[in-house]
């Protein structure tokens, strides 16, 4: 991967109950910001900006409350992604571009790697959060894999490079 032309501000929360949840698991800040910066690279971003995303990990109580909030679905889910500023709408000049906030719940993902469900067919908490935090992203800068089978296809192909890259260049 070159250089991205844009500069990065990724702040990186983690609940106690989410700290708990993912135990050894747990990523670091500097993991989810390459994580999130290749995203973007790959996505396209636009050279010379600056970009923010927040990455928030929570509780199961928590998701669920915001999934009910703004999906109008009941319970827990991996991840949620709420994009702001998107990667083709126009920012005023030197306005950074608020791409959006996730939000993902270790212990959800930690159950479903339990039970064999996690995107992708992730075995282990780690990867699938790695996973969660890239698939997140890629929400942000506007990719849907529920749009048609070839978004699906295509977004799901950018998601593993993505992957592929970052855990290549941490080895």
């Amino acid at each position: 991967m070159d250089r991205p032309g844009f500069s990065i501000n990724c702040e990186v929360e983690w609940d106690d109950a989410a700290r708990v949840a993912a135990g050894a698991a747990a990523l670091d800040v500097l993991l989810v910001q390459r994580l999130v910066a290749a995203a973007l690279f790959e996505a396209g971003a636009p050279d010379g900006e600056a970009i923010e995303v927040s990455v928030g990990f929570c509780d199961e109580a928590r998701i669920a409350a915001v999934n009910a909030e703004h999906r109008g679905v009941d319970g827990p889910t991996d991840v949620l992604s709420f994009p702001i500023d998107g990667l083709v709408e126009p920012v005023g000049p030197g306005e950074p571009r608020v791409l959006g906030d996730l939000l993902v719940c270790p212990a959800y993902v930690a159950r479903q790697v339990l039970e064999g469900l996690t995107m992708q067919g992730e075995d282990q908490l780690r990867p699938a959060l790695e996973r969660c935090v890239v698939h997140g992203t890629l929400h942000l800068c506007g990719f849907d894999h529920e749009r048609s089978d070839h978004d699906a296809e295509h977004m799901f192909a950018l998601e593993q490079l993505v992957l592929d890259r970052v855990r290549g260049s941490a080895a």
